[in-house]
């Protein structure tokens, strides 16, 4: 029998003789760091030991950049992101601002020209779609038609 057969059959019965050698693998090795120290790893990124954890250090946090027109609570939920980007406030403010508006009777009004700005707006949108189109046309050169034409000719007379 050959070798190979031989070191199946071995391997099957799970006789071995050697481990199989590692090529190209090191191990991770693990760092004990302290309470409160500062790395910066391989890919630059800094890091710190807090709490027995460890955090990685930005210079930007991670949300609360707006606050609210009205509470000036920091926005940090998404329905109150979402709230904001529309109105300007969080949402519980924007509910209070339209329970306000309906217990004055000026709700309806205020519905109605929030839907007259949103038309406004897309009818802003759409004449600027279409002078950029217009703009468009009349910036095609000819010239380059008609050497394009003029060479096509040139070869179909050959």
């Amino acid at each position: 029998m050959g070798k190979n057969i031989e070191k199946v059959k071995k391997l099957i019965a799970g006789v071995s003789g050697q481990g199989t050698p590692r090529i190209g693998y090191t191990p991770k090795s693990i760092q004990m760091r302290k309470e409160g120290e500062e790395w910066i790893d391989a890919r630059g990124r800094s890091w710190k030991i807090e709490d027995g954890k460890r955090k990685q250090i930005t210079k930007i946090p991670p949300r609360g950049f707006d606050k609210c027109n009205d509470c000036e609570k920091l926005i940090l939920k998404t329905i109150d992101q979402q709230t904001y980007d529309r109105m300007g406030r969080c949402k519980y403010c924007q509910i209070d601002f339209e329970v306000n508006l309906k217990r004055q009777g000026k709700w309806e009004d205020w519905v109605k020209e929030m839907e007259t700005k949103r038309w406004e707006a897309i009818l802003a949108e759409y004449e600027s779609e279409i002078n950029s189109h217009d703009e468009s046309k009349s910036a095609f050169d000819k010239t380059v038609a008609k050497a394009i034409g003029n060479h096509e000719q040139s070869l179909n007379e050959i």
